[in-house]
C-alpha cells in the first residue's frame, strides 16, 4: 500500500453494478439488514466518484427508428420497474406492478381438478406449466430447429429451486431418448458423526449449490455447470452446455455459449462438501456427483449477468425478494421476446395482470 491513511491505500478502485438488481443476501435478514449490507450503506460510499451510464447501447444498435423507439420504451419500462416508479394500482398499492397483456402467456385453461391452494410439491403438475413449456420449447424434438443455438438462446426463469426442478423434469420428459440416472455417493464429512446417519437419509438431503442424489439426464439436453471445474477449458459455474453422450463415469458435452462455444468437453464426477454454516445443519454432507444440472430453466437469482434472446418467466408464486422481477425482465433484449405466465396474479385487468414487485425505493432516494 502506498498510503495507509487513504481508502484502499490510495489506489484507484473501480466498482460496477446495478442497484436495481438483487441486493446482497442476508440470511433471515430484514429489509433493513439487506440495505445495511449494500454498498451504498458503507462509510466508503461517499469517497467514490459516481459515474452513471447515459447511452442506451440497445437503442443505438437498432436497425430502424421504429425499432429504436420500441427498445427505448422497453428500457424505460425496465427502469421504472427496477426503481419502483411504475404505475401504481389504487387497490393494491405501490408494491405491485402491472405486466402488460402482450407480455403474458394465456393461462385460461386451468386444471379443474387441482386445488388452487396446492403447494408446488414433487409429483403435482402446476396449473399453467404445460402452457409455458409449449411456448418456450415447442420444437424441442425437431432436429432441424433444436440445435445448440436453439437451447442457448432460450430459458425459463422462476423463483425457487423446487420449481426449477419441477419444470426441468417436465421438459426433459418431452425430450425424446432414454433417461440416464446417476446416483451420488453420500457420506458425512466428519467421521465422528458418520455412524449416526443412514445413507438413505443422506440421499434425501437437498442443499443449494450441490447436485441432487439422483441426477436424471438425456442426450441432447442442455445442462449447466454448478462449480468451477476448469476455467481454462471454459468449465465455470454457470456455463451452459449440451449433452452429447452419457457414459457411466463421464459426461461428454458441448459448450453452447461464450468464447469456448462449440468445444467438446468431458465432465467427471467431483466431491461436494456442504459448508455446514447454517443453524439448521446438523452435519457437513459429502456428496460425489456430476457437477451439473438440467438447464431448461433456472432461478432468477442464477440468471443475473446473463442475456438470452427468448425468455419465459414462470411465477407459480410471486417474486419474494428485492429486484427479482427487474432481473427477470431485463435478461432479454427485446420486449417481444419476453413472455410471462403468472399462476395466481394479485389482480387481473383488461390490459394486464398485477404481481408483486419488491423495491426499496430509498435506495434511489425516493419513497
Amino acid at each position: 500500500m502506498d498510503n495507509d491513511q487513504e481508502p484502499f491505500g490510495g489506489k484507484v478502485f473501480v466498482l460496477s453494478g446495478d442497484f436495481r438488481q438483487i441486493l446482497p443476501v442476508v440470511v433471515r435478514g430484514t429489509p433493513a439488514d439487506t440495505i445495511d449490507a449494500c454498498l451504498k450503506s458503507s462509510s466508503l460510499w461517499s469517497h467514490f466518484n459516481q459515474v452513471h451510464l447515459t447511452e442506451n447501447m440497445r437503442v443505438q444498435s437498432a436497425r430502424s427508428e421504429s425499432t429504436a423507439a420500441e427498445l427505448a420504451a422497453f428500457s424505460e419500462f425496465l427502469l421504472k420497474v427496477g426503481e419502483g416508479r411504475h404505475e401504481v394500482s389504487r387497490s393494491l398499492g405501490k408494491d405491485f406492478v402491472k405486466i402488460p397483456r402482450d407480455m403474458l402467456i394465456d393461462n385460461t385453461e386451468s386444471d379443474q381438478d387441482m386445488d388452487e391452494d396446492e403447494a408446488i410439491l414433487p409429483g403435482a403438475v402446476p396449473r399453467g406449466l404445460k402452457n409455458i413449456i409449449d411456448v418456450m420449447y415447442a420444437d424441442i424434438n425437431n432436429p432441424d430447429i433444436a440445435t445448440d443455438e436453439y437451447f442457448a438462446s432460450r430459458t425459463i426463469l422462476t423463483t425457487t429451486n423446487a420449481v426449477v426442478q419441477r419444470i426441468n423434469e417436465a421438459v426433459s420428459q418431452r425430450l425424446s431418448g432414454d433417461s440416464h440416472k446417476y446416483l451420488s455417493v453420500d457420506s458425512v464429512n466428519d467421521d465422528n458423526d458418520g455412524n449416526f446417519f443412514e445413507a438413505e437419509v443422506l440421499h434425501t438431503v437437498s442443499i443449494n449449490g450441490i447436485p441432487p442424489h439422483k441426477l436424471t439426464l438425456k442426450e441432447g439436453a442442455p445442462i449447466m455447470m454448478m462449480r468451477n471445474l476448469n476455467p481454462d477449458l471454459g468449465l465455470c459455474n454457470g456455463t451452459r452446455l449440451r449433452v452429447v453422450k452419457l457414459k457411466p463415469h463421464v459426461i461428454h458435452a458441448t459448450i453452447m455459449t461464450g468464447e469456448r462455444q462449440g468445444q467438446d468437453v468431458l465432465i467427471p464426477r467431483i466431491v461436494f462438501v456442504s459448508d455446514g454454516d447454517s443453524r439448521d445443519s446438523l452435519f457437513r454432507l459429502r456428496r460425489k456427483q456430476f457437477p451439473v444440472v438440467l438447464a431448461f430453466v433456472m432461478t432468477i437469482n442464477k440468471a443475473q449477468g446473463q442475456t438470452v434472446q427468448n425468455l419465459g418467466l414462470y411465477l407459480a408464486t410471486p417474486c419474494f425478494s428485492y429486484g427479482q422481477l427487474y432481473v427477470a425482465l431485463s435478461r432479454v433484449t427485446s420486449r417481444s421476446k419476453f413472455k410471462a405466465l403468472i399462476e395466481y396474479p394479485q389482480l387481473e385487468e383488461g390490459d394486464g395482470v398485477n404481481t408483486d414487485n419488491i423495491v426499496y425505493r430509498h435506495i434511489f432516494g425516493t419513497t
